[in-house]
């Protein structure tokens, strides 16, 4: 990538403008006029260095519920289950870890029944050996964004926040925009003609639902992989001050998600952090620093070794 390229990704993942004509209201911040914007966009979605592009909902102010799954899985056994999750539209991200727990998948569902279906089935699976449901209790971060100008930002979200259900036409709104975004120049027009509305009413709700949380962040979802993130890893922690670790961890941008977890009788960590970083000794230097911090604490590193399912929610599918 070029460095007007690089200036553009870092803006697009969390700074998108929610306009008439967005691509134009980035136009005077990179240099590039507004066909230009498009094309580059289009051409970072082709190469494959933009996953998605859209929005990244909350589950939770949408009414869904959402957890992380470890389960021990024979090693004969991983691709054939696998695959039987890729066409489960409720796991959306699943990795293989350096561990005894190898196998870590999320699970987004609009009812606890349907979660816990889902968490039997897998478990019923030959070559599953357990399976450990570590249900979130407070969110600190949630920011997967990568460059100069990505925000870290601070988030504190619980598991007992109430929320308002969406109405049938916003049901529809999150719809369409669920769809490949149009790279175009009236894209929110096109949103709306999907949704059956306006285009202001688009735009009015998209910007509602990014200042009350309903919409963690609207503009580009990349491989980090693609862009030079090639070690990740899962980092888990135990003792001490939680809170206070997950609200310091959080502030860090190579720290792209927080969570304080309930811990479980055969895994008994709380505070989860996925940490990127461009080399193996930049990833033990990150480590090495967040490890003084959380001095005594015990701490295990899942080292992500296999990238099997990633992908966005889709919401409100049944109409």
């Amino acid at each position: 990538m070029n460095k007007i390229q690089k200036k553009l990704l870092s803006i697009i993942q969390s700074d998108f403008p929610v306009t008439e004509r967005p691509f134009l209201a980035l136009a005077g911040r990179t240099g590039l006029n507004e066909q230009e914007i498009i094309d580059s966009i289009r051409s970072l979605k082709e190469n494959k260095k933009v996953r998605v592009f859209g929005p990244v909902f909350e589950p939770r102010k949408l009414g869904y519920k959402s957890t992380l799954i470890a389960a021990e899985v024979n090693s004969e056994r991983v691709a054939e289950l696998a695959s039987v999750m890729l066409e489960i539209n409720e796991i959306t991200h699943n990795y293989l870890r350096d561990n005894e727990l190898n196998l870590w998948f999320t699970i987004t569902a609009r009812s606890e029944e349907i979660m816990e279906d889902i968490i039997e089935r897998v478990g019923k699976f030959p070559g599953v050996a357990k399976v450990l449901n570590l249900p979130m209790v407070t969110v600190y971060k949630i920011n997967a964004v990568f460059g100069a100008e990505s925000k870290t930002g601070l988030l504190t979200l619980t598991s007992d926040s109430k929320f308002q259900p969406l109405n049938k036409p916003e049901q529809k709104i999150v719809r369409a925009l669920q769809e490949d975004f149009p790279l175009e120049e009236r894209p929110y027009r096109v949103v709306a003609e999907t949704a059956d509305t306006v285009e202001s009413n688009v735009i009015d709700i998209i910007n509602r639902w990014i200042n009350n949380g309903t919409i963690r962040r609207f503009g580009a979802r990349l491989d980090h992989r693609r862009i030079g993130y090639s070690a990740n890893t899962l980092v888990v922690w135990k003792g001490g001050n939680i809170d206070s670790w997950g609200k310091e961890f959080a502030g860090l941008a190579k720290v792209s998600h927080c969570y304080r977890r309930k811990p479980h009788s055969e895994w008994p960590y709380e505070l989860y952090t996925m940490i990127h970083a461009k080399s193996e000794n930049e990833m033990n230097d990150i480590l090495g620093k967040i490890n003084k911090t959380a001095h005594g604490a015990g701490t295990v590193s899942l080292k992500s070794i296999g990238e099997l399912k990633k992908t966005s929610m889709k919401y409100f599918l049944e109409k």
